[in-house]
Parts: C-alpha cells; structure tokens; sequence
C-alpha cells in the first residue's frame, strides 16, 4: 500500500548510507542479541535488550553466588557491588560516593521523593508528559503530605524555549522540588534539561531529574552537572540487565537520601541503604560495567552508535508523517534514539491500549501508542537489532487502520 510521494525513501537512504555494517544490523545481526530470531522488535525504549554475552555475564556471576551463598553474600558482595559502582561511576562520569544503584528509575525517584521533607502547601513542578509511574509516586505523596504537584504544559510540536519559560514561571511563582525530565517517555523529545536544571537550582529550588532513557543514548559527565538527584536506567540504551538502574546524589544529599526499603544498614550511608534491602538478586547490577562495555564494542563505539540511532529516528519521523500526512513534534535538537510520530487524522483520539492490543494481534507488531497534549502517536526505537523491513511493515500497517476508519 506504498503512496504519499515514496515515503520509504529516508528509511532508505538511512539504512544504505549507514558506516555500520550491515551484517550488524538487523536481522543479520539478530544472532548477537537474546530476542527470538522472528523477533519483530521496535520498542527498545521501554524494556531494552540484551547482548547474549551480556546474559552469559549475568548468569556467570549469578551461578556464583548460587555456588557459595554464604560467602559470596556475607564476606564479598559489598566489595564487589563497590567495584561495579566505582566502574558505573566511572562510565557516567559520577562521583563514586554519590552514586548507588536501583531496580529502575522509578524506584530511585520514588525513593528521593519520600526522602524529602515535603508539607502541606509545597509545590512540586513537573512537566505535563512526566512518566505516569512517577506522576503517580508524586501523587500519593502529595496526599500523604498535602503538597501539590504542578504539571507544566507541553507544546506540541516542541519548543524547548516556551517550555524553560514555562518551566520557571512555576519555579518563581513557588516550589519546594522540581521533577525534570531528560528525555521525555511517551513523546521521546530530549528537553533542555542541563541548562534548566542549573537555572532552577540557582533559584534555590532541588532538581531531581528523570534521566531515565538518558545512560547511554547521550553522553554524560554526571559530576559537572547542576542537580540534586539524578535517576537513569542501566537497562535500557546501556545493555545492562532487567533491574538495574543509579541514581546519583549530590554531596549535600547523600546523608539524607533513604532506600524505600529499610533494612539492617539503613542509616550507615548511602550506599549501604540502597545496596542491601534484603535478600534479592545483585547480578544485574554486578553485571552492568561489562554490559556498558559489551555494547560499546559491538556498535564500534558508543557516539558511532548515537549518530545511527538519531539518523534512523529522523528518518522514521520524515517517512511516517509523508505516510500519514502529520506534522513531526520533534525538532532536531530535542532528537532522540526514539521518534514518536502523530497517527493519521483518523486514528487520532484512539483507545490507545486497546489499539495496541489489537494492532499486534492483527500484524503482529507490538509499539506503543500514547495521547499527549492533544496528538495520538506511535513510538519507535532506533538499536542495531531494528529491521528497516518491520519499520516498513509497521507504516503500511497504520495506514491501512487509518483507511478503515475513514
């Protein structure tokens, strides 16, 4: 059902004038990764994948805590997590002290936001597309305590300049915390997040910025940053396992920052409190330096990666709105590994989980679909095991639903 002008075309001329080769990409290079071969995958951004070798790290170092509870978990665990820590630190760019490690990001903002002192009346600012999990957090802790989440609005197609305004009109109007996104979940739009958080933290405001798509897709230097906590997955853009995640606190934190568990070294540092929550298994987080490493070798080096990541996201962006006759939301500077693109005029205001249910049923194709300020839209991701033929299979397919609808 091609039409609208060839709109196959970027996709096209991304995929041939990659410098990856080819054998790497795609289904030819499906072999190196744990999905299954007739795997038809366009949603690394939600959950990631792993790397085989990185799997056959994981279940090493998990086979030898099996081999040696005791020991391993009483005598040499703490020594080892520090390693795996002073190695993620190193990576990001972080100061090792500050830096601990979580199942995910939502558990690391989640436990930020019930280590602050909140109270009835306080405003807590965050954007109008904060991940639903932590809109959430945020508003159980809002009842709890009686403070108020502000969400601020955001302007589709994005314009990171109204949004900083926007931002700082509720910073100077009163706010006790503000919660900035990196990389926004459902939109996929990168915010002027290091610039923003510098101003908000010069009005006396704590940042705790959602930089949960953030390791990996972008490069980081955590400790030249201005923020108060940082949170990101390991499991996404990083390679690392399913349940690892840091979340990095600036000094003047780092004492009153508390793991949502509490357990017998809750109040003997950082560290201690989020590293030991009870029994639970730590091979994720043992494994995540190797798995940084085993991504970064695989793709020929992590910014040879982000280009070709960014470059199949601008093409996707380019070719759906030629198919469905959209607008891109997405300037290139707010690009990101993700594109989401708004569904043709006679899809928009769809079921949005439903339609997903139904869509992979039908094609066997399985994206989210999100509403956001007003445009219902798919979201891609862009990673080395994406097949150019699935992301055309995913056009056609909205097309024809679209056409159904008419």
């Amino acid at each position: 059902m091609s039409s609208s002008h060839d709109w196959r075309h970027p996709l096209k001329r991304w995929w041939d004038t990659s410098p990856i080769p080819l054998e790497l990409r795609g289904r030819a290079g499906l072999h190196h990764w744990s999905l299954a071969p007739e795997s038809r995958f366009l949603n690394h951004g939600s959950y990631g994948a792993r790397l085989r070798r990185t799997v056959a790290c994981q279940h090493r170092l998990a086979a030898a805590v099996e081999s040696d509870p005791m020991r391993m978990l009483t005598d040499q665990l703490e020594s080892k997590l520090h390693e795996a820590r002073c190695g993620m630190a190193q990576r990001l760019g972080a100061d090792p002290e500050g830096l601990v490690f979580c199942e995910n990001a939502s558990t690391a903002i989640e436990s930020v936001l019930r280590s602050v002192p909140l109270k009835a009346g306080d405003r807590v600012v965050c954007l109008g597309h904060v991940y639903n999990a932590v809109r959430q957090a945020l508003k159980r802790r809002c009842q709890e305590t009686g403070a108020v989440a502000i969400e601020v609005p955001v302007t589709l197609p994005f314009d990171a300049v109204a949004l900083e305004h926007a931002v700082m009109a509720e910073i100077h109007a009163g706010a006790s915390l503000c919660i900035l996104d990196a990389i926004t979940s459902g939109s996929a739009l990168r915010t002027p997040w290091v610039a923003l958080a510098a101003k908000i933290k010069s009005c006396g405001v704590p940042v705790l910025v959602d930089g949960a798509h953030v390791p990996g897709q972008d490069p980081l230097v955590l400790r030249d940053l201005k923020y108060d906590w940082f949170a990101g997955n390991l499991h996404k853009w990083a390679g690392a396992p399913l349940g690892a995640a840091v979340l990095s606190v600036a000094p003047e934190h780092r004492e009153k920052t508390f793991a949502l568990l509490t357990s017998h070294h809750w109040n003997e540092g950082l560290s201690r409190s989020f590293h030991w929550t009870g029994t639970r298994d730590w091979s994720p987080w043992l494994a995540a330096p190797e798995a940084w490493d085993h991504m970064e070798e695989l793709s020929g080096g992590w910014e040879t990666l982000r280009v070709y990541q960014r470059a199949g996201s601008q093409a996707v962006d380019e070719a759906f709105t030629m198919a469905f006759g959209t607008e891109s939301i997405t300037p290139e500077s707010a690009r990101t590994a993700m594109c989401s693109v708004p569904l043709p005029a006679s899809l928009q205001g769809i079921d949005c989980l439903k339609f997903e249910h139904d869509f992979d049923r039908r094609f066997g194709l399985r994206v989210p679909m999100h509403a956001l300020s007003d445009q219902t839209m798919v979201r891609v991701s862009i990673h080395l095991h994406t097949e150019l033929e699935d992301i055309f299979a995913l056009g056609e397919a909205i097309m024809a639903c679209a056409q159904e609808q008419r």
